[in-house]
């Protein structure tokens, strides 16, 4: 089965998408700047402190994102060995 779907986008992409639409937005805003060049820099950075502190989060919430899918994939496989095996519901040792 095809998991690539037209409008589905992995969490991968969307950072990777996100990080080249920062960069090439800072350096438009290098170019297209009307202020001198110390407050640009100074603007700059704050929008890199911020792009960076967007990043984190995301990290964050697809860490988050994956410990679910994996306890949520351990206990169904658990329930399904629980029902092959006959233990109704007992949990497997280790």
């Amino acid at each position: 089965m095809n998991q690539h779907t037209p409008g589905c986008t992995s969490p991968f992409s969307f950072l990777l998408y996100f990080l080249v639409g920062s960069v090439t937005g800072a350096s438009l805003a290098l170019l297209l700047a009307p202020q001198s060049g110390r407050a640009t820099r100074e603007m700059m950075r704050r929008r890199m402190r911020d792009t960076a502190s967007s990043a984190r989060e995301l990290k964050h919430q697809l860490n988050d994102r994956g410990r679910r899918i994996r306890d949520e994939a351990t206990q169904r496989v658990e329930d399904a060995v629980s029902a092959l095996t006959g233990n109704g519901g007992a949990k497997l040792p280790g």
